[in-house]
């Protein structure tokens, strides 16, 4: 019985730990970057098949979900973050932990082709890099921007093209408007999302983009980058889908357009909980509206 006594504490610390790491991973807020990964593919022509699932697979849980828990590793947030209104504490075992998840993510990503195992080595390597103390990209502000914009939304634009067509020459115009399209909404809203962070960022001596350009202008950069992109998106649905889908997507980011001009004019930075479930709440209906929108027509029901 005494056995069991004192080894009962050391199974339950474990489980509590494994109950962390996975925390840290952020499962459910990483499958909101998938619209952009999915209009890729969309682009490419694709249809869902064994080798979708496994690039899915390889960006939304092992490649974002590893990089997000580097990024807390380093962090060490004790406030909101995307995806979590209070992390868990941080562990000498998540960076190993980080590190082995997005390295097991290389076998499917291999799986799917030699580019789409191209495009997850680099994105693996910037999201080290955005992270780690010694290059820090994140706390070097417009530096930390271009690399959102390059890696999620370039790369995983082109993710999503490559997994379907393995070569990237074919894409033309009408597909680069609409990677661009999505690039830009990706920077736009990206600083929209270290707004609520301001002051724990600022501490560590983090100058992230909001942190930097304070958050009036930070609003106004969002606000104007997203209205563009959602200009571009518009438009490469029009010319791809038709009208009625024109005006559906032209009408959705109109929408979310007002709701983040309507939060810029009562945002109260003392107010961090309460922004963050603004932020996460703009960033689920974009994100589960788009996905949606692109799923209807990939699985071929619109």
């Amino acid at each position: 019985m005494d056995l069991i006594r004192s080894d009962s504490p050391s199974r339950h610390s474990r489980s509590i730990l494994i109950r962390d790491l996975f925390i840290h991973l952020r499962p459910h807020y990483q499958l909101l970057l998938a619209p952009i990964f999915l209009w890729g593919y969309f682009l490419a022509g694709g249809r869902p098949d064994g080798r979708f699932w496994l690039a899915f697979l390889a960006f939304h849980f092992f490649l974002y979900g590893g990089a997000t828990a580097f990024n807390s590793y380093y962090d060490k947030d004790e406030g909101p973050v995307g995806g979590l209104a209070k992390p868990p504490p941080t562990t000498s075992a998540l960076l190993p932990f980080s590190l082995a998840v997005q390295a097991l993510g290389l076998i499917p990503a291999a799986m799917v082709n030699t580019g789409f195992l191209a495009i997850y080595l680099t994105m693996f390597i910037m999201g080290i890099a955005y992270s780690h103390p010694r290059i820090r990209l994140k706390s070097r502000p417009l530096v930390g921007l271009w690399t959102v914009g390059l890696g999620q939304g370039v790369l995983a634009s082109l993710g999503g093209w490559i997994c379907e067509r393995p070569r990237l020459v074919p894409i033309e115009s009408i597909e680069g408007l609409g990677i661009l399209a999505v690039t830009l909404i990706t920077v736009g809203f990206y600083p929209l999302t270290q707004i609520y962070q301001i002051a724990e960022d600022r501490a560590r001596g983090d100058w992230t983009f909001a942190a930097w350009a304070g958050p009036r202008r930070t609003f106004a950069f969002a606000i104007v980058v997203q209205g563009v992109g959602a200009l571009f998106l518009v438009g490469a649905v029009g010319r791809l889908m038709g009208l009625v889908e024109c005006l559906v997507v032209a009408t959705f980011y109109g929408a979310l357009l007002a709701a983040t001009v309507q939060w810029a004019r009562s945002f109260d930075r003392t107010e961090v909980l309460g922004n963050y479930r603004r932020v996460m709440g703009i960033n689920t209906v974009t994100s589960l509206g788009f996905m949606g929108f692109i799923g209807l027509h990939l699985f071929g029901i619109l």
